[in-house]
């Protein structure tokens, strides 16, 4: 349900900066694993999926029936992180960034009308789903790698 997701979303934004402020900066910057993203490139991961969905909540928000459903289209993760540079950008603009883009969302999510969340999109392999759906895919998303940030502190 919607609600339960605005409130993972007003917690995260409430507790993740001073969590994340209490990392030390090598903790920051070390992969968390051979082969995988830092802590860093992880936020940095959050942002980007909060850019992409963003812009996709307000695409099929705006969708009218006389439309194509909107395309969900996926975006290349590796490229976006390589792209903006992640593993050597300053922390604490990853942060503020990774806040600003959360409150877009919250604010745009916080708006929907019961109609608006259950407008659809539709990913390249033909399925369909509700906007409501895509809001609450991404909160666990976002719940998901924010667990791997930290729960290996």
């Amino acid at each position: 349900m919607i609600s339960n997701s605005i409130r993972s979303m007003e917690a995260m934004l409430d507790s993740v900066p001073q969590r994340f402020q209490s990392f030390g900066h090598h903790e920051i910057v070390q992969p968390i694993a051979e082969g995988k993203w830092s802590r860093l490139q992880l936020l940095g991961h959050l942002c980007d999926s909060s850019i992409n969905n963003l812009c996709r909540f307000v695409q099929i928000d705006g969708h009218t029936e006389r439309e194509a459903i909107p395309v969900i289209v996926p975006y290349d993760q590796e490229n976006w992180v390589r792209a903006q540079r992640y593993f050597d950008a300053p922390p604490e603009e990853v942060l503020a960034l990774w806040v600003s883009l959360n409150q877009s969302v919250l604010r745009v999510i916080t708006g929907l009308s019961p109609l608006s969340l259950a407008r659809t999109g539709q990913f390249p392999s033909g399925t369909t789903v509700t906007l409501e759906w895509l809001i609450e895919d991404y909160v666990a998303h976002m719940e998901h790698h924010l667990q791997q940030i930290f729960g290996h502190a």
